[in-house]
C-alpha cells in the first residue's frame, strides 16, 4: 500500500532576524508558530499534513517575507 503523498513532507523555516513580532503567522497556526522575545520560533520544522494548509497561510501572512515553507524529500 504504497501512496506517492507520503513520500513528501514539508518542513519550515522561520528566519528570526526578518521577523518584526507581527504574530499573524501565530493567529492562523499556533500550533507551529509562536512568538517568544517578540519573534518567531517554530514548535517543530517538519509540518504534519494535517497543517499543511494553516501552516503555509501562515507564512504567506508574513508581511516581512519571513516564513518558508518548503517541500522535502522524504
Amino acid at each position: 500500500m504504497k501512496m506517492s503523498s507520503e513520500a513528501i513532507s514539508h518542513r519550515v523555516r522561520a528566519d528570526r532576524s526578518a521577523c518584526c513580532g507581527y504574530g499573524t503567522c501565530v493567529e492562523i497556526c499556533p500550533e507551529i508558530y509562536q512568538l517568544e522575545g517578540g519573534l518567531v520560533v517554530l514548535t517543530t520544522d517538519i509540518v504534519p499534513a494535517e497543517l499543511l494548509e494553516r501552516a503555509i497561510e501562515g507564512a504567506e501572512s508574513c508581511p516581512q517575507s519571513a516564513i518558508v515553507v518548503e517541500e522535502v524529500a522524504g
